[in-house]
């Protein structure tokens, strides 16, 4: 004989105030979660590439923290002809520091579309000396480089331009090949 299958159970559908238990417990849950995760961000903030003060190509200072990351490059420094960021910067260091437009124009291409000499020099002479200047570099989609310069002047008058920068690269070592204003 085969006993007889025992009726099931069913359980009464769940209240409104089951779901609202349920509802809240998961919300508390989540911020608790939440906050937990601010708090650890801010308590161990991601660490960015920042390069020292005493960094000679990139240079910097109060207002001109030196900077090098893949998405943006600043400083005062003197910079190199080691990749295009820094050979801007050494064309902006010839320019405010060394004051020379043979200095600057010695980091372009023979064929440049940039500014001879003598036009070079007029603008600088044209900037008192002792002008501070701080150089703000972003590499662009089209493989330009977004400028901006930022010169303090003695008589604390700041200025801000901003240059769109091609550079061109020979065996390993860059030069400035245009700049132009924004278009």
């Amino acid at each position: 004989m085969i006993p007889a299958p025992h009726a099931q159970r069913r359980l009464p559908p769940p209240s409104r105030r089951s779901w609202l238990v349920l509802a809240t417990a998961l919300v508390a849950s989540l911020a608790t979660v939440a906050v937990v995760l601010v708090y650890t961000a801010a308590a161990n903030p991601a660490r960015r590439p920042v390069a020292t003060v005493t960094d000679p190509v990139l240079g910097g200072g109060p207002g001109c923290e030196p900077t090098r990351t893949d998405q943006l490059v600043r400083g005062d420094g003197t910079g190199s002809t080691l990749s295009g960021p820094e050979v801007i910067m050494a064309f902006q260091y010839a320019y405010y520091v060394i004051r020379s437009g043979a200095g600057a124009r010695a980091l372009t291409t023979p064929d440049a579309a940039v500014s001879a000499v003598e036009q070079i020099d007029k603008g600088i002479a044209s900037i008192p000396a002792g002008t501070r200047h701080c150089v703000m570099i972003t590499p662009m989609l089209d493989g330009r480089f977004d400028v901006v310069i930022t010169e303090l002047r003695p008589d604390s008058v700041a200025r801000t331009y901003r240059q769109f920068v091609t550079v061109a690269a020979d065996n390993g070592v860059f030069a400035i090949d245009k700049i132009t204003a924004p278009s």
